[in-house]
């Protein structure tokens, strides 16, 4: 600090400091960039309001906030794009799909037809008719309307959750950006809204909604197994095939970083995977110590 503490800097002993306890300090250099940009307190007031050491946390935590919101915005835009078409391409299969849920009117019409025009007494035998209130859809046709319309509301959820997203992010960019009392009060407001993001797991659940989406886009792909199944089994290996590979691929990619730190593939997901496979293993080894400890106990007894 630009300040010096001694007999010299307290005439005649005078002031909180001894004379004989004083030290002396040397002067702070402030021909450096940092100095230039960050003149050094008066001795007694390093703490105050506008001291020198709030403001270089305002700067530095406006910084590192920027970087952050500047990510997750990123984040959620992509998000918000592939979910949109995603949106559209799964609701115009669905538009074509949830027909088989129904009877065929059409069809029902022209078998009605055909039944009537059969000459009465020839050999020709007419179809049996049923009628539409007997219409029973098949396990493939529920399976694929099944698939597809989760598909669709974990997308269009997706969609909504990244826009409530984005307002939080917008809330907390202007809470920081109004005006305070000093810089000490702003760092203050700083780390309590900043503790909230981190106590309510907000970055936690940004990281899960990319995972949903993907998780969408997989259910897409098994009600696409499922509709070429009864039409085409040579296209229907080769497109579960393509699935399969994509799904290990993705799972690996996501893995892979947890053996090999110097691995590019990491996500944020992988800290949530890492949190939760050490909380499992912690509980795993306190239920067997416990049990452990219940056999000693129980053995002791039944030695004694």
């Amino acid at each position: 600090m630009d300040y010096v503490v001694g007999p010299d800097a307290l005439p005649d002993g005078d002031g909180d400091i001894p004379a004989s306890d004083a030290t002396v300090y040397p002067a702070e250099e402030t021909d450096t960039e940092f100095g230039r940009k960050y003149p050094p307190d008066p001795y007694g007031k390093e703490l105050e309001d506008n001291a020198r050491v709030w403001r270089v946390y305002r700067d530095e935590a406006t910084l590192y906030d920027k970087s952050m919101l500047n990510g997750w915005n990123k984040t959620l835009d992509i998000l918000l794009i592939f979910a949109g078409l995603f949106s559209a391409v799964v609701t115009a299969f669905v538009i074509e799909s949830y027909q088989q849920l129904q009877p065929d009117l059409e069809e029902y019409i022209a078998e009605a037809l055909y039944a009537s025009l059969v000459p009465h007494g020839t050999n020709a035998s007419a179809p049996v008719m049923r009628a539409p209130s007997d219409f029973t859809a098949s396990w493939t046709s529920r399976w694929i309307n099944g698939l597809w319309v989760t598909s669709l509301v974990i997308a269009l959820a997706v969609a909504l959750l990244s826009i409530l997203v984005k307002q939080w992010l917008e809330e907390y960019a202007a809470r920081m950006t109004k005006a305070t009392q000093s810089t000490h009060h702003w760092a203050r407001r700083r780390a309590l809204y900043f503790n909230g993001i981190m106590d309510w797991r907000v970055p936690e659940f940004i990281s899960l909604l990319p995972v949903a989406l993907h998780l969408a886009l997989f259910l897409f792909f098994s009600g696409l197994v499922l509709l070429i199944w009864s039409l085409d089994m040579v296209l229907t290996l080769w497109i579960l095939f393509c699935t399969v590979f994509l799904f290990v691929f993705y799972a690996g990619a996501t893995v892979l970083p947890m053996r090999t730190r110097n691995c590019p593939t990491s996500t944020p997901i992988l800290r949530q995977i890492q949190s939760v496979t050490y909380t499992l293993a912690r509980w795993t080894l306190a239920t067997m110590a416990v049990i452990l400890s219940l056999d000693w106990v129980v053995w002791g007894k039944i030695r004694a």
